[in-house]
């Protein structure tokens, strides 16, 4: 399992589209950054990944194969990379990310 997960890890670090197959490889995958997010700024690692979990499916919604974006987060004033996709109305913009982490 440990290689695995090491597996993942790199592959996502290399702009490579991750699959993940379910909520315990997700937690596994991003419970590290999540600590180190909460280290940061004070947001509780559960509720990151709870977040994450909630709004990616748990790694395997589109956003989060495609655009590395876990959040849903749109656009909203973005000069990044984008990503295009039927959410509240068809279509929307969304941050695309060359990681997971970012």
């Amino acid at each position: 399992m440990m290689k695995k997960v090491v597996l993942l890890m790199i592959l996502s670090f290399m702009d490579i589209p991750v699959r993940i197959s379910s909520t315990d490889e997700y937690l596994n995958l991003f419970s590290a950054v999540a600590q180190d997010e909460m280290r940061l700024y004070g947001i509780p690692a559960s509720i990151t990944l709870a977040q994450g979990i909630l709004e990616s499916n748990s790694g395997k919604g589109r956003l989060s194969i495609e655009a590395n974006n876990h959040f849903g987060i749109k656009c909203h004033d973005w000069t990044g990379a984008t990503i295009y996709h039927d959410d509240d109305t068809a279509q929307e913009c969304f941050r695309k990310y060359k990681d997971a982490k970012y």
